[in-house]
C-alpha cells in the first residue's frame, strides 16, 4: 500500500517586514469515518497559531497560477 498524500499543509504565518510569510510546519489528514482532522507537526510555532491550507491551493500558488484557474 502506498503512503497517502496529506489533504492539508500546516503553516505558521509570521509577519516579517510588513509581509506575511507562510512557513510549512507539518501536514494534516482528513478522516472521513470519524469526521476529524489529524495534524502532524514537524515544528511548533511560537505564536501557537497553525493555519491549514488545502494541498491543491498551495500547489497552484507554487506553480504561479491562481486557485480556480484552468491549465
Amino acid at each position: 500500500m502506498s503512503p497517502r498524500r496529506p489533504d492539508f499543509i500546516a503553516h505558521s504565518v509570521v509577519q516579517t517586514n510588513g509581509f506575511n510569510r507562510w512557513r510549512e510546519v507539518g501536514v494534516a489528514f482528513w478522516n472521513e469515518r470519524k469526521d476529524t482532522v489529524t495534524v502532524l507537526l514537524d515544528a511548533m510555532p511560537f505564536s501557537g497559531r497553525v493555519v491549514l491550507a488545502p494541498r491543491e491551493v498551495r500547489e497552484l500558488e507554487g506553480a504561479g497560477r491562481e486557485p480556480g484557474s484552468e491549465g
